[in-house]
């Protein structure tokens, strides 16, 4: 039995009562999970992004972004163009799985009118273990903006991305493609980010 001073009064507390109290202080609410978001910020440079050769000229700019640095990207080919995310963006996202994929996007020179974007913008797909998903912004693709950065969101589930679990742990599990489908004349990507379910 251990002694405890309360104001000004002594209260007398078994062992493991005096366990059970610190415990539920010192022990989280809930497991913190192990997974940890992957981003690219473009604070510092291009991070290793690509795109097509031929269909868009990529640069990095040092700021101007939402904050710090971003990319700007101008359409020089006939179609759209698609970017590629670095490697920390590939392997195995199965930790991912009912997470959140985000993106910030502004337009410097707009394809005229906004209004008639192509469904092809804001594509994404990921491939891997012989499979795909793509995550589609159409029938009614949102319109970019050119007056302030706009998030894009994609949910990490099977059911957005139109295909079964099944086929939705195969290609999380080795992730070795993954591409976004852009298109516009001239636009700043920003803050791409993957995060686990919070």
């Amino acid at each position: 039995v251990s002694t405890l001073i309360c104001r000004g009064r002594e209260m007398r507390l078994s062992a493991y009562c005096l366990l059970v109290a610190l415990g539920a202080i010192l022990l989280p609410v809930r497991p913190v999970s192990a997974t940890e978001l992957i981003s690219s910020t473009f604070d510092i440079d291009d991070e290793g992004w690509t795109t097509q050769t031929g269909e868009a000229a990529m640069t990095y700019e040092a700021a101007g972004g939402n904050p710090g640095g971003f990319l700007r990207l101008t359409d020089i080919g006939p179609s759209s163009y698609v970017i590629f995310p670095p490697s920390k963006f590939k392997g195995d996202l199965s930790a991912f799985d009912g997470g959140l994929l985000a993106y910030e996007v502004i337009v410097f020179v707009p394809t005229a009118p906004l209004a008639s974007v192509g469904s092809g913008f804001g594509r994404i797909q990921l491939e891997g273990g012989g499979s795909n998903a793509t995550f589609d912004y159409a029938p009614d693709p949102p319109v970019p903006s050119t007056e302030f950065w706009k998030t894009y969101s994609a949910p990490m589930t099977a059911a957005a991305w139109n295909t079964t679990q099944a086929n939705w742990d195969i290609v999380l599990s080795d992730v070795t493609n993954f591409h976004i489908t852009l298109g516009l004349d001239e636009i700043g990507l920003d803050n791409f980010r993957l995060a686990p379910v919070p």
